[in-house]
């Protein structure tokens, strides 16, 4: 309705004029559009006035901030609009407002009285009082205008049929039908199919255009399908029906279906309440019920309910219900986890699932809350735990077997250098899993660890490892088997014949790709009990720790879409349900928590400044760089990555070396970072310490190799890369060497896998993206056996990429720390630099910072030594390149020249 009604201007005969136009079928004459937005005009009050008279009526309005103002005419039977101010389509909107108002004045005028007392309602003279002007408040008094005429009856000379409303419910809305009673039972639609060829007396007329006025004031529509009006907006039927009903009494026969008096009642909202019940075996099933109020919803009156979605709806015998949006993605999200995997019921694990985010209201059968009791407040009384187990390690075999025995599965996350391989075995061994073979999935590297510990401490076990042409049936009974993720991979066809008593992942940051073959062979993994050991369970995202936790227990995290949706849209929200669904199944613990026999480990940057010839090539990569790809970071990375990352890779060996350039001839002189190692190292070795040297880059440990045997001949001096074929026979005689020598370890091949805490000296020559992947390495040297303070040095060439790169490493080390350590707000890391020109600009050299860090940070290495190459890092704003590296595309290697 208008905010205020206008002011109304009309002569004696005008009215009787425009409700004879007003019978037609005016509406076709506009257009949709048009129409759409007269009717908004005219519920909002946009008509200030309007003046009749017989021939033309003028309507004025305020359009926006304008006032203006249509004519309109009917000249031949054919409406005219004249505008003012205004462009056609909104002078012809202003036109149909006011013609809105025009049938609400001729339905107010027109009196509901019989014939014979609306002409006693006039004056003694039957004729109008006044000039016709109107009164202060907007309308004419109504002595002022003649009332209409006595309608003349129809050709026929038939009366004033009876018009018959009647109101009942659907799925769409309140509907509106209306009949004219032609005898005493029988009804002929007024409107639709039915009502072709009918003739009308004028008040029958009459009737009509008052209806029409009457519905639209009540939000009242009509729909030409139906061939009826409609009441669509279900919150507007409950104020229509108890107090503007009463008045159409006055005009019309109105008859109610029973349901719609279940209207009155009003909107009503329905409470969602959850039943968990204990089916055995571990498993649940779960229910949902609606209620309103005291009153519970049948079965399928909720599944009518769910099917409609969130938003109002009308239950028969119930009225309006209102589903709260809340609860219907609470529902929706719970079905979409019920697929084929978990029919025959759902594991108990899945109480704690992201569905159910209310835990007030799920009501837990008395063996589920058993269950749940004893998973949080567990007996962790067990015999036969091996003597040689630290007190923190037998805790931890001791959590998972807890886990093992609820039917849940553990993701151990302690820091490097703590044992998680012996608490495995040791777990394994005090609880077997009868025959069933087991199995431990990890880095090809690391394999000949796993089986150098088993034969160390459990000689008496049978161990194979997987290998081309072998098949896990060919060897039944309770062996170990050992298996790379590659070669995991490439079996994949054979997974689905073998159930096996335990499924370990180690480095289980490996499968954080949830589309890549590995993770995709991981997940076919058939076991009674599944575990994943990993220090690093988090490193650029928090889909990491999805992808983990599917494979461990599916569906507790719930559907992928929704969980990167929820990091996006309410990441604190999400961090409280992470905590909740993950806690009890995650255990981390530091070396300053649990080792605190291991010395000190100090970390510090040691600014390397440029020589003249690394500055030169630097400023001039740069420079055609950001000529090539633009300022737009983002973009460039999306579109051209190879060429981004080849481009990042020649700026990052300009600052190590320029003769790690394909192009460059250089001597060693002509590296900065060089010239410092060999400074810093003349101290070191004279003092008769082991160093360990890391390097992404092969080409740059050759020519490290060179400096050391020309400024220290006789040194001794060993290698580890991606080419070296027997890994331990350099680790043993590095540990075991008396006096001084060096180490010289590819980042990503020696990352993993190996012992070399017979040094006390670490220096990483160039920064890598990821702060996990250095952790990991210099806990090659910081872990359980050492006994003297580890001093670590990251060389950083100033003013270049390498300190952009450390200020990245700065916030993945943050996101780690609050999403593993104290669960709190996720942080999205893409979009870290606002350009190119940022990440890769040349800066003036600033002065050189020594910072200690903290100890206790995680790492995560990558699969490589099958392939025997190092591949680099995924760039950090750009997921889909390491999603390529995992997937084996061609990217840049060591020392090879990517494409461009």
């Amino acid at each position: 309705m208008p905010a205020r009604p206008p002011k109304r201007i009309y002569r004696a005969g005008a009215l009787e004029s425009w409700f004879q136009r007003l019978t037609a079928p005016w509406e076709t004459l506009f257009t949709a559009e048009v129409l759409d937005r007269g009717r908004a005009w005219y519920r909002q009050g946009c008509v200030r006035e309007m003046e009749l008279t017989e021939g033309d009526a003028i309507i004025h309005g305020r359009v926006g901030e304008r006032e203006s103002y249509v004519v309109l005419e009917w000249p031949e039977g054919k409406l005219h609009v004249r505008a003012s101010a205004v462009g056609e389509d909104e002078g012809r909107s202003l036109a149909v407002a006011g013609l809105y108002e025009i049938e609400e004045l001729v339905a107010e005028e027109a009196s509901p009285l019989p014939q014979d007392k609306r002409n006693a309602a006039k004056n003694s003279n039957g004729q109008p009082n006044g000039n016709g002007k109107s009164n202060g408040n907007g309308h004419a008094p109504a002595t002022e205008a003649k009332a209409p005429p006595a309608p003349a009856p129809a050709a026929n000379g038939a009366p004033c049929r009876q018009l018959i409303l009647v109101l009942s419910v659907n799925d769409a809305g309140v509907a509106l039908e209306a009949f004219w009673a032609k005898d005493k039972d029988a009804r002929q639609p007024a409107f639709g199919k039915g009502a072709e060829g009918l003739e009308l007396s004028a008040a029958e007329r009459e009737k009509v255009i008052r209806l029409a006025s009457l519905a639209r004031r009540a939000s009242f529509h009509f729909n030409s399908t139906r061939g009826c009006y409609m009441m669509e907006e279900w919150d507007k039927a409950p104020p229509f029906l108890r107090s503007e009903l009463k008045n159409w009494h006055n005009y019309f026969t109105v008859e109610t279906d029973p349901a719609i008096n279940a209207l009155t009642r009003g909107l009503r909202e329905t409470e969602l309440t959850g039943r968990a019940v204990a089916k055995g075996r571990g498993r649940l099933a779960f229910h949902w019920d609606l209620r309103i109020g005291d009153e519970w919803l049948t079965p399928e009156e909720a599944r009518r309910l769910l099917r409609r979605g969130p938003g109002t709806s009308f239950l028969a015998g119930r009225g309006l219900v209102r589903l709260p949006p809340d609860q219907a993605e609470l529902l929706a999200d719970w079905h979409r986890v019920l697929d084929k995997r978990l029919s025959g019921g759902l594991p108990n694990y899945m109480l704690l699932s992201v569905f159910a985010r209310d835990t007030g209201r799920v009501q837990v059968s008395p063996e589920l809350q058993a269950w749940k009791d004893t998973l949080f407040k567990p007996d962790w009384s067990v015999d036969g735990l091996p003597p040689f187990l630290r007190p923190y390690q037998a805790h931890g075999v001791k959590w998972l077997r807890h886990l093992c025995e609820c039917g849940c599965h553990g993701l151990l996350a302690d820091e490097m250098g703590l044992g998680k391989t012996l608490q495995v075995l040791s777990l394994l061994e005090i609880h077997p899993m009868g025959d069933k073979p087991n199995l431990i999935v990890c880095p090809a590297s690391v394999v000949p660890v796993w089986r150098h510990e088993v034969t160390r401490f459990f000689p008496h076990w049978k161990v194979e490892v997987l290998k081309a042409g072998h098949d896990f049936a060919e060897h039944r009974g309770p062996a170990l088997w050992l298996a790379s993720y590659t070669q995991l991979r490439r079996h994949k066809a054979i997974l689905d014949k073998v159930e096996f008593g335990y499924a370990v992942l180690d480095e289980a940051q490996f499968i954080k790709n949830p589309e890549a073959k590995a993770t995709q062979a991981c997940l076919r993994l058939r076991a009674r009990h599944r575990i994943a050991l990993t220090g690093t369970p988090l490193e650029n995202r928090p889909l990491d720790l999805w992808t983990l936790y599917r494979y461990l227990m599916p569906g507790l995290l719930g559907p992928r879409k929704l969980f990167e949706t929820e990091s996006l849209r309410d990441a604190a929200g999400q961090r409280d349900r992470l905590r909740r669904q993950i806690a009890p199944f995650l255990l981390r613990r530091t070396k300053r928590e649990v080792a605190k026999e291991l010395p000190n480990k100090i970390e510090m940057e040691l600014a390397c400044p440029l020589t003249d010839s690394q500055r030169e090539e630097y400023a001039r990569l740069a420079r055609e760089g950001v000529g090539a790809l633009g300022q737009d970071l983002a973009a460039a990375a999306r579109e051209r990555p190879l060429t981004l990352l080849t481009l990042l890779t020649r700026l990052r060996q300009a600052c190590c070396d320029p003769a790690l350039l394909p192009w460059m001839n250089s001597p060693i002189e002509n590296s900065g970072k060089l010239s410092v190692l060999a400074e810093r190292l003349e101290e070191v070795i004279a003092g008769g310490h082991k160093v360990v040297i890391f390097s992404q880059f092969v080409s740059l440990l050759r020519r490290t190799r060179a400096l050391i045997e020309a400024k220290f001949p006789g040194l001794a001096l060993w290698e580890l890369t991606g080419q070296t074929l027997d890994r331990e026979k350099p680790v043993d005689s590095f540990q075991t060497a008396a006096g001084a020598g060096i180490m010289l370890v590819s980042l990503r091949a020696g990352g993993t896998g190996i012992t070399l805490h017979a040094a006390d000296y670490v220096f990483l020559l160039d920064p890598w993206w990821n702060p996990a992947v250095e952790d990991q390495a210099i806990d090659r040297v910081h872990r359980l056996g050492q006994d003297r303070t580890v001093f670590v040095y990251r060389m950083i060439a100033v003013g270049t990429i390498e300190e952009r790169i450390q200020r990245l490493k700065a916030e993945k080390r943050a996101l780690f720390d609050r999403v593993v350590g104290d669960l709190a707000d996720l942080t999205d890391i893409q979009g870290f630099f606002n350009s190119l020109g940022e990440l890769v600009d040349l800066k003036g050299e600033v002065k050189q910072a020594t910072t200690d860090t903290a100890e206790n940070q995680e790492t995560a290495p990558a699969e490589s030594a099958d392939a025997r190459v190092d591949l680099e890092e995924s760039l950090p704003f750009e997921d889909p390149i390491n999603d390529a590296i995992a997937e084996g595309a061609p990217v840049v290697a060591e020392d090879s020249t990517p494409p461009a």
